[in-house]
């Protein structure tokens, strides 16, 4: 499968279906179940306990199976999703930030409502627990596609939260304990598999491991924040006139229309805080308490997870590190070669500016002395290139700025084509502007110094562990109660199984798939509760 055909479908899928869709439900649920991300906020943060009950089936206290729910949403995957659309955008992503919270918090409520129910006349409220099974036991018309929410349910939990699980996770312990990668990957999937193995008794713990990692992840992003108070605030004046009329050049960084900080608000905000729709439910139905009380305090998720996002785009506009170029490496397919160097992101869109041609480079320098790189947020200044650790001895062959193809020195030194697969050995070295996990770190760095870094990694990797869990807590929950243990468990490894996989690098298919799984899944939850609209309006009276 090609990564780059799989991207372009996963950016079409949330940007023009799963998106406005999401947006749909969330005003007609606004509407229909009369504001409850407003009018049950009071009553969601009293039902907020944090202690349990006696039930061994349900041993989560409401409190802890929201923030399981959010974490399941938020993860390693939403923390280096934030960076992304900061670098990307600056400070104009907050708004988008909010608004998908307040928006998406009916959704939650609705699916908690709805996957917490029995199916009318059926008298079995055991027997659900997750959208999936409410489908299958409405029976008739539903069947079928209660079987196909099922197999999309196990598909994204494998792709999505174990995917992108694992290559945030990746990238973010790359750039605090280079070489560290596979351990802590197999550390953090065995947790996460572990949780899950431990069964209903171990709900609670992941809950506690859960808010654990959200407070680490806030203390983390404050002490980044600590290091320009005064800028840190100025990002909240400057945020909505960014997000309306485009973000200025600010040092390195080169601009952004308002089209592209919304595009990207949506692929690297909303895509995570989205996710969770279809599986949010079945998270939400761990809780002891009642399906009302638990779906009111499940309006919080959103808004905790805006919080804390919040807090760390602060921290990276604040400290100013989104703007600021660094020493830093890229693949060979995370970079584009120009014949005309361009200084702000239209320019860069510019398909005139691209190079196709050949492209010879020498002990790591490029002998084509006019040409320039880029990446998706500025030019690549004084860039090397490496081959398997060492400087690279090849030519290219570059086709709309993009390399398809490498030639290398043969037995008596002249080039000769090699396969195309040794473009992924090929790594460019330079000073560009962070993104991802490298803008993450660096902004915490500049205000805490390494420890701060670590400490951030420390609540990536429990925050990750969780969602992975999570997860796999509701997949459990997805097949029908009829099912065997056996597959009940095998169903909630799936997204260990995924981080795992991703984090190697043998699967560069697996993140896009991931989105376009998680896309479609949304868009079936949205579908599902603009179609239940008036039995949620019972509900929830």
């Amino acid at each position: 499968m090609d990564p780059d055909a799989l991207f372009s479908a996963r950016d079409q899928l949330w940007f023009y279906l799963a998106a406005p869709v999401l947006a749909l439900a969330a005003l007609v649920l606004t509407v229909r179940l009369r504001a409850p991300q407003w009018r049950l906020l009071g009553k969601a943060f009293r039902g907020l306990r944090l202690r349990g009950g006696k039930d061994e089936a349900h041993p989560v206290a409401p409190g802890l199976a929201t923030a399981l729910a959010s974490v399941g949403a938020f993860g390693a995957a939403a923390a280096v999703g934030s960076a992304t659309a900061v670098s990307l955008g600056g400070a104009g992503v907050l708004p988008w930030l909010w608004l998908f919270g307040i928006l998406l918090a009916p959704i939650r409520y609705g699916e908690t409502l709805l996957a917490g129910t029995d199916a009318p006349g059926r008298g079995e409220k055991a027997a659900s627990g997750s959208l999936p099974r409410r489908l299958l036991r409405m029976g008739d018309r539903w069947r079928v596609p209660g079987w196909l929410f099922l197999a999309l349910t196990l598909f994204a939990g494998f792709t999505w939260a174990g995917g992108v699980q694992g290559l945030a996770l990746r990238d973010a312990a790359a750039e605090i304990l280079p070489g560290s990668t596979l351990p802590l990957a197999a550390g953090v999937a065995g947790v996460g598999a572990l949780l899950v193995l431990g069964g209903a008794r171990f709900h609670a713990v992941a809950g506690w491991i859960g808010a654990a990692g959200l407070l680490a992840l806030t203390v983390a992003a404050l002490w980044g924040f600590a290091a320009d108070p005064g800028a840190a605030f100025g990002t909240l004046g400057r945020a909505f006139g960014d997000a309306f009329e485009g973000a200025p050049q600010l040092e390195d960084f080169t601009g952004a229309f308002a089209g592209e900080i919304a595009f990207a608000a949506v692929l690297h905000v909303l895509a995570p805080m989205g996710a969770t729709a279809g599986v949010a439910g079945a998270i939400n139905g761990l809780s002891t308490g009642k399906t009302r009380p638990q779906a009111a305090v499940s309006v919080l998720g959103p808004l905790f997870h805006a919080a804390v996002a919040t807090l760390l785009v602060m921290a990276f506009v604040g400290t100013g590190a989104f703007g600021t170029r660094v020493a830093s490496e890229r693949g060979l397919d995370g970079v584009r070669v120009y014949r005309i160097a361009a200084e702000t992101a239209s320019q860069r869109a510019e398909g005139d500016r691209l190079y196709s041609g050949q492209m010879r480079i020498m002990e790591g320098q490029a002998r084509n002395p006019t040409l320039s790189l880029g990446t998706d947020r500025g030019m690549v200044r004084e860039p090397r290139f490496e081959r398997r650790g060492e400087p690279a001895d090849v030519a290219l062959v570059v086709e709309d700025g993009r390399a398809i193809r490498i030639m290398a020195p043969g037995r008596f030194g002249a080039l000769a084509e090699i396969d195309r697969s040794a473009l992924d050995e090929i790594t460019v070295q330079g000073e560009m502007l962070p993104t991802g996990a490298g803008l993450l770190v660096g902004s915490l760095e500049q205000g805490g110094g390494d420890l701060a870094g670590r400490f951030a990694l420390a609540a990536i990797l429990a925050l990750a562990a969780v969602a992975l869990a999570a997860w796999g807590f509701a997949l459990g929950r997805s097949l029908p109660a009829s099912a065997p243990l056996p597959a009940q468990i095998g169903a909630g490894l799936l997204p260990a199984a995924g981080a795992l996989l991703a984090a190697t690098g043998a699967a560069p298919w697996l993140t896009p798939l991931g989105g376009i799984a998680a896309a479609l899944l949304a868009t079936a939850t949205g579908l599902l509760l603009l179609a239940r609209t008036r039995e949620l309006h019972e509900l929830g009276k």
